[in-house]
């Protein structure tokens, strides 16, 4: 543990002196490929844009920032739920304006079982990239686990109007 948190620090020192790149909901590829996605009429053709939108999402411009991301994710794969967020957490701090680490802590926050820090961590997502449909859809399972249906409804209706053919909204505002 000792060792992980001088990592962390070192890696955090690195990263200070360095200075922050783009973020990724900064491409300028997204709006067209956004434009793109609301038009698709058929799921493999939104499939087929989603993974060029996740694609810019997940690069943030900082190698350092892309390998603890990297990391976090391996650490979730094999469920060490808290080196992963701790790796999280180091890059939220490293570049707060980075909104797939929102999104990811946000995730990692539901499978721990703390929706109320979740639901902060989805706020902060959409406020930096209005355009995650995936936030908007958690945001909506949120509303709908604490029975406020018309919250729910509203937030996969907003995932649907950015993807039309996110399975997981249409599934649940079609309920």
């Amino acid at each position: 543990m000792t060792r992980m948190r001088t990592v962390m620090l070192v890696v955090s020192i690195f990263c200070a002196l360095a200075g922050a790149a783009s973020a990724d909901q900064n491409n300028p590829r997204l709006e067209r490929l956004f434009n793109q996605l609301a038009a698709v009429r058929t799921a493999p053709d939104a499939a087929m844009i989603v993974a060029q939108i996740d694609a810019l999402w997940e690069q943030s411009g900082s190698d350092t920032v892309d390998l603890l991301m990297a990391r976090a994710a391996a650490a979730v794969e094999a469920q060490d739920f808290d080196t992963a967020m701790q790796l999280l957490n180091v890059t939220a701090e490293m570049r707060p304006d980075f909104a797939e680490v929102w999104y990811r802590r946000a995730e990692l926050l539901l499978q721990m079982d703390s929706p109320q820090e979740a639901a902060t961590d989805l706020a902060k997502t959409v406020r930096l990239e209005p355009r995650h449909f995936r936030a908007h859809a958690l945001i909506g399972r949120l509303a709908d686990v604490a029975g406020k249906r018309d919250a729910a409804l509203a937030a996969y209706k907003r995932a649907l109007m950015i993807n039309p053919m996110f399975e997981p909204a249409t599934k649940r505002a079609g309920e």
